[in-house]
């Protein structure tokens, strides 16, 4: 078989695990393009995709995440009592064990790294040796959910609090491409949309309270009106309020049923988890967009971390595998339109790969 050219991939952390089986069919759309993939790196969620993928076991993964649902993922939850952690980790990794027996990262058949964060000194600990699922459980110990996890003197927890998107790790050949697959994009431009209506609909509101207050107050102290009539004119000022309040509440109640559809986050602020949640999902958003400029990738994808479509993924493994295929099938014919005008502007031989 032809490979049109070398590509290098790299997996991204992903927000609270939820997405993990969105890269599958981005691996698949990259190899079914003749693309020969020959380094990996990644974090927390992307450690462990790319992981199996490196260790020759994807195959077996796609079919091990095919096949559960939502209450085989809640089974697999230690949780625990300790008031610094709420899962142990260990029927998790118990599960990967079966997939890919445990191996030395240097034993396996492409370069792979993995990131993980110290707890105390908060380096970054890169993983390019050592034991493969050892690598991975401290790749995925989210704060406060995972127990971090001890290797040596470090207790290490998600790599994502320091390099998210660690584009900086791959091995690079000099005549590979750099595939990222970011799935912590914003879409800010929608989110601002949403907000900006929601609160003119809000100070709409606001304005119709204070003007029927006004306008009641204006009548009570009216002295030129009798009784009779100072209680039909608060009535019919009441009325003209309560209409145009019911229309206000109905725009705002169409727009917040609407919001998920426009990929915003309508229910950020509601508790301590959600705030907590959408905090880290920034910081790992702040933390790609500074790696994808210092080291800008060839091909990139980016899925929106607010995507309604990859909700409850594990019981539609299938179903956002699809959508990774897409995304990464329209970036590669992004790339390839543009690299094949560039090649016939300046003569570019591109180098071919055979099996």
């Amino acid at each position: 078989m032809s490979r049109r050219r070398t590509s290098l991939w790299f997996l991204p952390a992903e927000e609270q695990g939820d997405l993990p089986t969105s890269v599958l069919g981005a691996i698949e759309e990259l190899e079914r393009r003749g693309y020969n993939i020959t380094s990996v790196s990644g974090c927390s969620m992307g450690s462990l995709v790319g992981g199996m993928y490196a260790a020759g076991k994807l195959e077996e993964f796609k079919q091990f995440l095919y096949s559960i649902d939502n209450m085989q993922i809640i089974s697999m939850m230690d949780l625990s009592i300790s008031a610094s952690y709420l899962v142990k980790g260990e029927k998790i990794m118990e599960a990967l064990a079966r997939i890919v027996p445990d191996v030395n990262i240097e034993d396996l058949p492409i370069p792979f790294a993995a990131v993980a964060t110290d707890l105390y000194t908060g380096e970054e600990v890169v993983f390019r040796e050592g034991s493969l699922l050892d690598a991975i459980r401290a790749s995925i110990s989210v704060p406060s959910l995972f127990k971090p996890y001890k290797i040596g003197h470090r207790t290490l927890i998600d790599g994502g609090l320091t390099n998210t998107f660690p584009l900086d790790l791959a091995i690079r050949s000099g005549h590979d491409i750099l595939v990222g697959f970011d799935v912590n994009d914003i879409d800010a431009e929608s989110i601002n949309a949403y907000l900006s209506e929601l609160h003119e609909i809000n100070e709409d509101m606001s304005l119709y309270s204070r003007d029927n207050k006004m306008a009641r107050d204006s009548i009570v102290t009216d002295t030129t009106m009798t009784l009779i009539d100072k209680i039909a004119e608060v009535g019919s000022s009441n009325k003209v309020y309560r209409q145009a309040r019911k229309e206000a509440s109905a725009r705002r109640s169409e727009l917040q049923s609407h919001g998920k559809e426009l990929r915003v986050p309508v229910n950020a602020d509601d508790n301590f988890y959600s705030i907590l949640k959408r905090s880290i999902s920034i910081t790992n958003h702040v933390i790609a967009n500074k790696m994808i400029e210092k080291c800008p990738p060839d091909v990139l994808v980016r899925m929106v971390m607010d995507e309604p479509n990859v909700k409850m993924a594990y019981a539609r493994a299938r179903e956002i595998s699809e959508i990774g295929r897409d995304l990464m099938s329209n970036a590669l014919d992004e790339y390839e339109a543009r690299t094949s005008h560039m090649d016939e502007e300046e003569g570019v031989i591109v180098q071919e790969e055979e099996d």
